[in-house]
């Protein structure tokens, strides 16, 4: 059995298989036109759409996505004015959602004394931000 290949500059060339390994190819090359021939029947470019008339639906308001990422610069900054120990209880308390009592039992100090230094810090970033930045971040984000 005689294979024809085209290759992509556009060039043939022919070899000389025998029948049952000639079968196997013709069988392999059709099942890939097959499949790249589903695969392309499926999509739709975003160009396309664009030319159609049909967007993809995006409900973010860039101008929030811009005030949220400066926000949350101000607060990264007022942070890092922090002292380390003040840094490591913040993180525990609020990202790693780490409990006071916890914390407390860990450090062998009372519940008491880790919500007093919490306080504390919180009020050191209340004086680093504006109260309203300080607020929606402490009340909506976190």
């Amino acid at each position: 059995m005689v294979i024809k290949y085209k290759f992509l500059d556009n060039t043939t060339s022919e070899a000389e298989v025998d029948d049952e390994l000639g079968k196997r190819i013709t069988e392999m090359d059709e099942a890939d036109y097959n499949l790249n021939r589903k695969e392309t029947r499926r999509h739709d470019y975003i160009s396309e759409l664009e030319e159609k008339g049909r967007y993809i639906f995006d409900d973010s308001d860039p101008l929030e996505d811009v005030l949220k990422e400066e926000r949350i610069k101000e607060l990264m900054a007022a942070i890092e004015k922090l002292q380390p120990q003040q840094k490591e209880l913040l993180i525990r308390v609020y990202w790693n959602k780490e409990l006071q009592k916890d914390i407390a039992a860990e450090e062998g100090v009372s519940p008491q004394a880790i919500a007093s230094r919490m306080k504390t810090i919180l009020k050191k970033l209340k004086k680093f931000l504006n109260k309203s930045l300080f607020f929606a971040f402490f009340v909506a984000y976190i």
